[in-house]
């Protein structure tokens, strides 16, 4: 069964820019990188951008807030350079949420301040976990009107 994680990362794509280059221009490595031409998924689709990929350091277990601002304390040096390539590149902080339970997600006012000033999307994704033997075991309830067997069709 998968668990419960959080993960937030600043994606840099771009058509014309490489990761080598935009590592140069940032002067931090990236934890994930590639370039246009590589494969990716299941079925090995090409892509057609380079990117660039810096994560979070929080626990994975950590909750949004705290990956968020874990995030922009490891980019906050480069901010301004950032949003200089934001004239050349797709700049997204992606948070990507696995939870059981609909989380609370909200980002501070100052928080946002860092991302217009990277000229950075914002992108929040979440994923709900469904416990599939709870389902399962739950007994239906039947309604006024429910026939058994199978339905007619004529």
């Amino acid at each position: 069964m998968q668990r419960e994680s959080t993960v937030v990362r600043l994606r840099i794509t771009s058509a014309t820019l490489t990761a080598a280059q935009i590592e140069a221009a940032l002067g931090i490595k990236p934890d994930e990188s590639w370039k246009i031409g590589d494969r990716t998924g299941t079925f090995g689709a090409l892509l057609k951008e380079h990117g660039y990929v810096l994560d979070s350091t929080a626990m994975m277990t950590t909750n949004p807030a705290d990956h968020f601002r874990s995030l922009l304390k490891r980019i906050a040096p480069v901010a301004q350079k950032i949003g200089e390539l934001s004239a050349q590149a797709k700049v997204e902080v992606v948070c990507s949420i696995i939870s059981k339970h609909i989380p609370p997600v909200g980002f501070e006012r100052d928080d946002l301040r860092w991302l217009a000033a990277m000229g950075a999307k914002l992108d929040v994704e979440i994923s709900i976990l469904v416990d599939r033997s709870a389902a399962q075991a739950a007994p239906t309830e039947k309604k006024p009107g429910d026939k058994e067997g199978p339905a007619k069709v004529f």
